[in-house]
């Protein structure tokens, strides 16, 4: 239950700051919905995996500058809520744009 509300949460976030996003640059919802979709998941798979890129960097510059390796971490697989979220709510938007213009996709 509580997966399903952080999901439901994600992406309604996503949708109100796609909104915003849209009204700043004075474009179309659903124009602007696939990039900004490709952007949050950009973002999110960054500073929310599990397998943290950020933290493997700060790893590697600590030894840069102490010379003392880190302990190698197990790689931990799967991904946070929010980059699914972010996901899926990138193929709604995908589908919504689809719908939306599909007399200039099929004909």
């Amino acid at each position: 239950m509580n997966k399903a509300i952080v999901l439901i949460l994600t992406i309604s976030i996503l949708a109100l700051v796609n909104w915003i996003v849209s009204l700043f640059f004075a474009a179309s919802f659903i124009d602007t919905s696939i990039p900004f979709a490709l952007v949050a998941i950009a973002v999110l798979y960054i500073f929310t995996s599990k397998d943290n890129t950020v933290s493997r960097h700060m790893d590697m510059q600590i030894q840069g500058q102490t010379g003392i390796r880190m302990a190698a971490s197990k790689r931990v697989g799967g991904q946070s809520l929010f980059f699914i979220g972010a996901v899926i709510y990138f193929v709604i938007t995908l589908v919504a744009t689809f719908v939306m213009y599909r007399e200039y996709f099929i004909s």
